[in-house]
């Protein structure tokens, strides 16, 4: 073989090795991978209060909270201390509050923990019911509150306790799932 053939084996071997090298040292800026998005709000609300009107334009329910954040990456708004005043034609209304909440995007739903209580007054002037526990969620076009956690209900000197259970906010209706257990005082 000749010494100019030899000389351009040479030469595109350099050039494949170079090459090699350089896309195992160096990156290009165009394949470096994007920062995931951040979970950081672009606006907030203090001492928020929501309505929700049904169908007639009256309140369906009403939520206070000293502060209300929105989060564009996924669309949620995050509340802090938030108070709900939920109402129902011929009946008293419920009242939740908890320690926060997370209405997911959508706002079919919003996500209560960290003691959480359910107040509702009784229509017959006696002791109101009280439901305590950790976790709830509330699905706001059915206004059925669910939880799979522990829960204590109260009502005067009554005790119940659960694990899950699904209240029906408008028809006052409580479905108690699992780990049951009772003492109740009657009054004549």
């Amino acid at each position: 073989m000749n010494f100019r053939l030899w000389l351009l084996i040479f030469a595109l071997a350099l050039a494949a090795a170079g090459t090699w090298w350089l896309l195992r040292h160096v990156a290009p800026s165009a394949v470096q991978p994007s920062a995931p998005p951040s979970h950081t709000s672009d606006y907030y609300f203090t001492d928020a209060t929501v309505t929700t009107l049904n169908a007639q334009g009256k309140p369906e329910a009403i939520m206070t909270a000293p502060r209300m954040v929105h989060h564009p990456d996924d669309d949620s708004v995050e509340v802090f201390a938030p108070r709900i005043e939920y109402f129902q034609a011929g009946s008293r209304p419920w009242h939740v509050q908890a320690d926060h909440g997370l209405l997911p995007s959508g706002g079919k739903l919003i996500y209560l923990n960290g003691h959480v209580e359910m107040t509702h007054a009784s229509a017959a002037g006696g002791p109101p019911l009280i439901i305590h526990t950790d976790k709830i969620s509330v699905n706001l076009n059915t206004n059925i509150a669910a939880t799979a956690d522990p829960a204590e209900i109260l009502q005067g000197s009554s005790r119940t306790t659960t694990v899950g259970m699904q209240a029906d906010l408008k028809d006052n209706h409580l479905v108690l799932d699992s780990n049951v257990r009772g003492f109740y005082v009657h009054k004549p």
